[in-house]
């Protein structure tokens, strides 16, 4: 049987090498999106000629390149490179893990995606009409992870 999961999913050092590319290239982060992070927001706010507020609603969960499909997380669940925690990452600021908070497969960025981040090659995400209310991205706000 053939292999349909992309290698960011099946290698960890794949999907390490494409994050560190897609912070130096396109600014992903925040590196931990529960902080207010005033100045990463106001950049994009910047960068895309919306209000702050409005900047700070476009993340990876409505990304059109965010691949939250069931075979996708499946190859998450399932391979080495979804085993990746940001907190692995070589970089600093460290960078926060999200428990709890679902991961898919950036296709821009060939990356496995926490929902609450962003870059600057954020593109709207064209829903079918036909897709469960359920499966509709949420409100920044409901996304967040609460405090224990």
């Amino acid at each position: 049987m053939e292999n349909h999961c992309p290698v960011e999913a099946q290698y960890k050092e794949v999907n390490l090498a494409n994050h560190l590319l897609a912070i130096k290239l396109a600014n992903l982060g925040p590196a931990d999106p529960r902080q207010p992070n005033t100045l990463y927001w106001g950049d994009k706010m910047v960068l895309w000629g919306v209000e702050e507020g409005v900047a700070r609603t476009r993340l990876c969960m409505n990304c059109g390149y965010y691949d939250k499909s069931p075979e996708m997380l499946e190859c998450i669940a399932t391979g080495e490179g979804g085993t990746l925690k940001p907190s692995e990452l070589p970089v600093e600021p460290k960078w926060a893990d999200i428990q709890g908070m679902p991961s898919a497969i950036c296709t821009r960025w060939n990356i496995t995606c926490s929902a609450l981040r962003t870059c600057d090659d954020w593109e709207p995400c064209e829903w079918e009409e036909s897709e469960e209310e359920d499966n509709k991205p949420t409100s920044y706000v409901d996304m967040m992870p609460k405090e224990d």
